[in-house]
């Protein structure tokens, strides 16, 4: 399998100590009902799609969810790099496992269904993606700057786990979590959210302070991808995530966030245009793994024990 990668994000920080304040703080989290909501929105805007035509509701809804709740955890992950690098934080560890932990705790902040549902889905993407690498007997890349699939998932899992051990606890029997790694889990996330929130709180916009400028690109997508462009657009989660930081955090420069044809899957930070990139490639890929095992349980995609066979599905 080709590894999906684009452009590398800036620096690292590290994942040690105890409560982020909530992303969306500085107004009423979403609550589930608005979550639906989006989503059936974006189901209504691309169920006229000549790709989707011959997809039952119920099959093109839970594609949907799991195509843009991943789109919207990758999001998440290019804007930690983006902080990184515009804020200037300290760089403690590796970069794309503080990014994951970014996208995981700021998801969890939320607390509602649906964002527990999406981050359960990228959890599942990586596994799905690792049995996809098995089932086509490819190689494991030990040496990337990602972990291994089986690795981020778990990772997603353990801080899960570690924010509310009682709510997760199934979660992380099904995906066969020893009860002694979910004790340290605990650790893990409060240490993630500890350190993000130590980083990135003397960057707090004060009040009365100029808003960040940022700005929402749509490229013109290729072929059949255009069905991205409507959902993402709909759904509007670029939009709602730019908006929240812009208006959280005071950013040294203006930022962009684009959707865009890219000629393979992935997504980036670039550092000298401090844009986002987000492939509609990446979307359709997600649509891809859904298809393969989507619709298995987690239990059925867990590696067997010590099994580390996996190469890593990248957005970097």
């Amino acid at each position: 399998m080709k590894r999906l990668r684009v452009l590398s994000g800036a620096a690292a920080l590290p994942i040690l100590g105890l409560a982020i304040e909530a992303l969306w703080a500085a107004a009423p989290p979403p609550d589930a009902a608005d979550c639906e909501a989006r989503l059936q929105a974006t189901v209504e805007a691309i169920s006229t799609h000549p790709r989707v035509k011959d997809v039952p509701p119920a099959k093109l809804k839970a594609t949907t969810e799991f195509t843009v709740g991943n789109m919207l955890f990758v999001l998440l992950h290019e804007m930690a790099h983006g902080l990184i690098s515009d804020l200037g934080l300290p760089v403690l560890g590796r970069e794309e496992d503080a990014a994951d932990g970014f996208a995981t705790v700021t998801m969890l902040e939320m607390k509602t269904e649906f964002t527990h549902r999406t981050l359960v889905n990228a959890a599942k993407s990586w596994m799905i993606s690792a049995q996809r690498s098995r089932e086509n007997g490819e190689s494991v890349v030990y040496y990337d700057a990602h972990g291994l699939d089986f690795e981020r998932a778990y990772n997603i899992v353990c801080l899960m786990v570690g924010s509310d051990p009682d709510q997760f606890e199934d979660l992380a029997n099904e995906t066969h979590m020893p009860e002694d790694r979910q004790g340290t889990c605990i650790g893990d996330y409060s240490n993630a959210s500890w350190s993000w929130n130590k980083a990135l709180t003397p960057y707090m916009r004060s009040p009365g302070q100029e808003r960040s400028a940022y700005q929402i690109e749509y490229g013109k997508p290729q072929g059949s991808l255009d069905i991205f462009e409507r959902a993402f657009r709909a759904n509007a989660f670029m939009d709602r995530v730019a908006d929240r930081l812009a208006d959280r955090y005071a950013w040294r420069k203006p930022f962009s966030i684009e959707a865009q044809s890219c000629g393979q899957p992935g997504a980036n930070w670039n550092v000298p245009s401090h844009k986002v990139t987000l492939c509609y490639e990446l979307a359709d890929e997600f649509v891809q793994l859904y298809k393969l095992h989507g619709e298995d349980p987690l239990a059925t995609l867990s590696p067997p024990a010590g099994d580390r066979a996996s190469t890593p599905l990248g957005f970097r």
